[in-house]
């Protein structure tokens, strides 16, 4: 398999960039949203608003919570180009193959070890 390691290193840059600055803006939200909301007694609000408010709130939390997942896996394989070991399963060692690192070039895992990851396996 041929990487181009300077290319896989410039998108994953560029995503781990993007990924900083939602978390940043959701943070921000999520901040605003906290001390608006605590300035109103829960008795002004009826039940569906506070119920929608609520539910926005944990979409946001998920949000943020499924980007710095992101983040620690584009650390993950930026680390792994520095130590040369990019495009190897963390699993079995194998190829991870270069379709699967073009679709998702921080896949630290092989196809197949990743379909077992995902039963639990």
């Amino acid at each position: 398999m041929t990487v181009d390691i300077d290319k896989t290193r410039a998108v994953l840059l560029q995503e781990r960039e993007r990924l900083l600055r939602e978390i940043d803006e959701l943070e921000s939200g999520l901040a605003v949203s906290l001390a608006d909301s605590s300035e109103e007694s829960p008795y002004d609000q009826h039940m569906a608003e506070a119920a929608a408010f609520t539910q926005e709130r944990q979409m946001d939390l998920t949000l943020e919570e499924n980007a710095r997942m992101s983040v620690a896996r584009i650390d993950r394989a930026l680390a792994k180009l520095d130590e040369g070991t990019y495009g190897a399963c963390d699993s079995c060692t194998k190829a991870i193959g270069s379709a699967r690192l073009r679709i998702a070039p921080d896949a630290s895992l092989c196809i197949d070890c990743q379909r077992l990851a995902e039963k639990g396996l």
